[in-house]
């Protein structure tokens, strides 16, 4: 069950802000329908979440909309299918909470954003595998593609913890292919490690299992925390489908 305020509640007011605190904390995501264009949702992602915003790739907001280039490619901006990660994971410091404006959501009825908490795949890995995820530090950052050099990289273990909460730096195109947006027709040729290959399709079996998806309305937003939660996307065919996404913390 997608979890939603009722339309008269989203707004700034300090009672709708305590209310997305509450949901948010509970659920680590919050989904909203507003029917407004105007409605301010990058001060209402600010209030709710407590931080301010990071950039992403050197811009504040990052449109996500259909372009040619990246037509065939499994990325935010072309048409297939997104597989489960974690946002930024070539970040030193990849951001708390990521949100998502939807602006007009596709005519073809794809396009469809799906969530999943980590934690639940956590509990199923033995210790062996916590540790060795905990303890083994790996190169983030892409290499090549369409994304080559992007950042200067980082080097994580992919799985950490904050007290009880679990961390995961995880994407599972740049695991299985090199690449963080590879074409899934035309794949280069790429051997992965066979550890976080296995752990890599374990997730993604666990993901298919256990997912929501939340095909968002036009004026509505998405907010979740980055560091527990994944996300993917189904594909989608009309290209006037048109997102806006900030990083926050």
């Amino acid at each position: 069950m997608v979890t939603s305020l009722q339309k008269d509640l989203v707004d700034c007011s300090e009672t709708s802000i305590s209310k997305s605190q509450q949901v948010l904390q509970q659920n680590s995501f919050i989904y909203v329908e507003t029917e407004n264009p105007s409605f301010n949702w990058i001060e209402w992602a600010k209030l709710v979440t407590g931080e301010t915003l990071k950039p992403q790739y050197g811009q504040e907001i990052f449109y996500v909309k259909w372009e040619s280039k990246f037509l065939n490619l499994s990325d935010a901006r072309g048409q297939r299918v997104l597989l489960p990660h974690t946002e930024a994971s070539d970040y030193q410091n990849p951001p708390k909470y990521l949100a998502l404006w939807c602006k007009k959501q596709a005519n073809c009825g794809g396009g469809t954003t799906t969530i999943a908490h980590v934690e639940g795949f956590v509990k199923t890995l033995t210790e062996e595998e916590k540790n060795k995820l905990m303890e083994t530090r790996h190169y983030f950052g892409a290499t090549g593609g369409v994304h080559t050099h992007r950042t200067e990289g980082a080097i994580h273990p992919i799985l950490s913890f904050s007290g009880n909460k679990p961390i995961l730096r995880l994407s599972c195109n740049y695991i299985k292919y090199g690449d963080y947006s590879p074409d899934p027709e035309n794949l280069k040729p790429f051997t992965p490690d066979p550890f976080l290959a296995e752990i890599t399709d374990r997730f993604i079996d666990y993901y298919e299992q256990n997912h929501l998806a939340i095909r968002m309305e036009q004026y509505s937003c998405l907010l979740w925390d980055n560091q527990c939660m994944a996300h993917a996307r189904t594909t989608y065919s009309d290209p006037t489908r048109e997102l806006e996404r900030i990083f926050l913390g």
